[in-house]
Formats: structure tokens, sequence, C-alpha cells
């Protein structure tokens, strides 16, 4: 399985759709019905294996879900992305990056995102924390951090700069295939910005 374990508004988009046009089997935000995240929970609690919902994936592209009620982010749950190294060590991670700031502002440009997030708890960003385009920087700057420290030197893990003229070769590389795609998925109608 390959995971990705950045943030929304971080090229998830347009990984999905090259992993795709690759050949894997990858699902991006839901499965059907049910948000990525809620699977992952739901088969870590009920199962031990975060995995246990998702069989015949290939690739979790976009694991987090922020409609209110509902509200998952796996991708920022350290200790569950360390239970899916344990519980399936064949697995890889990448950390899908784009400057915090640049992340920060095509959040607040996605629709409601930002405000859903604020009215939220998310790991790292507490309830009523977010109205700030500073807090958000942040909290993505942390997360980026804490990620590059707990994977520091692993074969499993890769750090993607998603604007990098490299992006797709390492991508590839790290899959151990080629790329026949590399874009932009999902851009923002409202602006035109390079928003996925």
């Amino acid at each position: 399985m390959l995971v990705i374990v950045g943030f929304p508004k971080s090229g998830t988009t347009t990984i999905h759709e090259a992993l795709k046009r690759a050949g894997l089997k990858c699902v991006h935000w839901k499965r059907g019905d049910a948000p990525v995240g809620e699977l992952v929970y739901r088969g870590w609690f009920e199962t031990g294996d975060p995995f246990a919902f998702l069989s015949g994936c290939d690739a979790l592209t976009q694991m987090d879900y922020c409609v209110p009620p509902r509200n998952y982010w796996p991708n920022l749950d350290i200790a569950l992305l360390l239970a899916m190294r344990r519980t399936h060590p064949g697995t890889k991670f990448v950390l899908n990056y784009r400057d915090p700031q640049a992340t920060a502002a095509s959040m607040g440009r996605w629709g409601d995102l930002q405000g859903r997030m604020t009215r939220c708890a998310i790991p790292g960003l507490p309830r009523g924390v977010g109205t700030r385009q500073e807090d958000l920087v942040r909290w993505i700057d942390a997360h980026i951090r804490a990620i590059r420290e707990v994977f520091a030197g692993s074969d499993d893990f890769l750090e993607l700069d998603i604007a990098s003229e490299t992006a797709r070769d390492d991508l590839g590389r790290f899959i151990g295939r080629d790329l026949p795609w590399w874009g932009v998925a999902n851009r923002n109608v409202r602006t035109g910005a390079a928003a996925d």
C-alpha cells in the first residue's frame, strides 16, 4: 500500500490521477459512500488492521475528510501511521509537500474548507483555531517537520515536492513504475490557481 501523509490542497488529486493512469488502484477521499479516513479508523479499532476495509487498493491518496459532523484525519495521526507500518511492513509513505503558505492560502480559497476545519477538532488544530492564515501555516509546518523526523532515513518514505520539475520521476522511482502523466488535476476554477 502507498499512503499519502500530507495535506489536502497539496497535490493529492494530481498524485491520485498520476498513480491511477499508471495502473494502480487508488482511493481518494471516499470509497463508495464511505470516507476513506472513516474506513481506516474503523479497520484499526474494529480489527486491529487499518486497511481491513480497503482490500484491493494499492494507494490511499487522500484520507482526510472534514464535512462536519464527520471529521477524519488519519494522514495527520502519527500513531496510526506507525500502526500501518507495523501491521503492513511493505507500506510506503509519501509526504506530499507544498509550501505551507501556499497550502494555507489554497485552503482559504477552497469553498468553506477553512471554516469546516475551524469547526472541527483535527490533530494539531484544536476546534476554534484556524481562522487566521498564520494558524494554518504553523499547523501545516509542524506536521511536515514531525513527519520528517519520524520517517527520517527510511526506505519506505518519500518527501515529494509537488512543484518540483522532478516530482514525476521521483514518485515513479519510489514506486518502481513509470508515470505516464503528471500535471495539475484539481485547479481552483474560481481563481485559476493550482490548488489540489
